[in-house]
């Protein structure tokens, strides 16, 4: 059983993320595949470096519809260490489809949030 990669997929770039309302940078179905390898991008737009970012998974089981959970699969945080753009991976497998929510942990910083996906298949 050979393993094959997708094309390298965009998400949307969201900016000013705040502490306010949690954005979405993209959804990706893996409903034929076995996991997504995504490397986010973030951007410090404020110039100072005190709050982190939240990144939280929503899982879905619609195709069309996308009714996600209202609890996050996985959330974690990334404390970014200056602010020049940074990469930072994530896996994620065993869900049928995901939104990706990016919100800063507080009140200082904003953050520009993007990346790109591959996702694998059999």
């Amino acid at each position: 059983m050979a393993v094959t990669w997708g094309s390298d997929t965009a998400l949307t770039t969201q900016t000013a993320i705040d502490n306010s309302t949690e954005e979405f940078i993209g959804t990706i179905d893996l409903s034929a595949s076995l996991s997504a390898h995504i490397q986010l991008e973030i951007d410090n737009e404020s110039g100072s470096v005190t709050d982190a970012v939240i990144i939280s998974v929503y899982a879905t089981l619609d195709d069309a519809s996308e009714v996600f959970d209202d609890q996050a699969y996985m959330t974690f945080t990334i404390s970014p260490s200056g602010v020049a753009v940074e990469r930072h991976p994530l896996v994620v497998s065993g869900v049928y489809k995901f939104r990706i929510g990016v919100l800063s942990s507080g009140a200082t910083d904003t953050y520009a949030v993007g990346g790109d996906y591959r996702v694998r298949s059999t």
